[in-house]
């Protein structure tokens, strides 16, 4: 796979009767984001009672397996019940995971988990695609930016947020915006260097963090006892 240049930051039981009544009443969850101060993006009911950390790479083949298996029942039958919160941070890894990573994040929220589900589903697709921007002329001459905003094409990014409704200009200003590259490298080196997380997917649920969860097996579980 290319390699990109990518920034580097100085880096007792409730009954289930009660617990339901508690989660105040709302059409979607899956609708209400908001963004803590790291930038992190959080799906679901603020006042959930699991909050759910998953640190991801979207260019990890585990963490695509995760979400096939994952993403739908939990979006389905506990964050959109307002019972589990979703906050994702992004353990970028390469140059194609911080393009991906910077256009998810400049998208509207409510698109967000849809668009991860996507692009993980594809995964192999695009990756495959986006080794071909080295053929791209002047390629080797171009800035890291400039290279950057080739391979997204490369890989179809363009094409994928286009048919979310991102234009050509909002992609265009997404690739340049500084601020949002610095804030994601930012959170890159908090995932790796300060949290000190051993790899991709990694979970923490109501701030214990979970080691070996790779499947809907292995969270549902993990999931439903912090629920009880």
């Amino acid at each position: 796979m290319l390699a990109l240049a990518v920034p580097t930051a100085a880096m007792a039981a409730t009954p289930k009767k009660a617990a339901a009544k508690a989660v105040p009443a709302h059409a979607n969850w899956l609708t209400t984001a908001h963004r803590t101060a790291e930038g992190a993006i959080v799906i679901g009911n603020p006042a959930a009672k699991v909050k759910m950390v998953e640190y991801l790479s979207l260019t990890c083949s585990h963490c695509a397996d995760l979400s096939a298996s994952a993403l739908p029942p939990l979006r389905r039958d506990y964050i959109a019940k307002g019972l589990v919160s979703l906050e994702v941070r992004h353990a970028v890894r390469d140059g194609y995971d911080f393009a991906a990573s910077l256009l998810l994040r400049c998208a509207p929220p409510a698109q967000y988990l849809g668009s991860i589900e996507a692009l993980f589903a594809t995964q192999s697709d695009w990756m495959g695609k986006g080794v071909n921007v080295k053929n791209v002329e002047g390629f080797d001459a171009m800035s890291p930016d400039q290279k950057m905003v080739a391979a997204a094409r490369s890989a179809g990014f363009d094409s994928f947020f286009a048919a979310q409704g991102m234009s050509p200009s909002a992609f265009s200003a997404c690739m340049a915006d500084a601020k949002a590259k610095d804030q994601l490298t930012q959170m890159a080196g908090n995932s790796w260097q300060r949290d000190k997380i051993p790899g991709t997917p990694f979970i923490i649920i109501n701030g214990k963090r979970q080691e070996s969860v790779h499947d809907w097996a292995e969270l549902e579980p993990l999931i439903k006892a912090a629920l009880r």
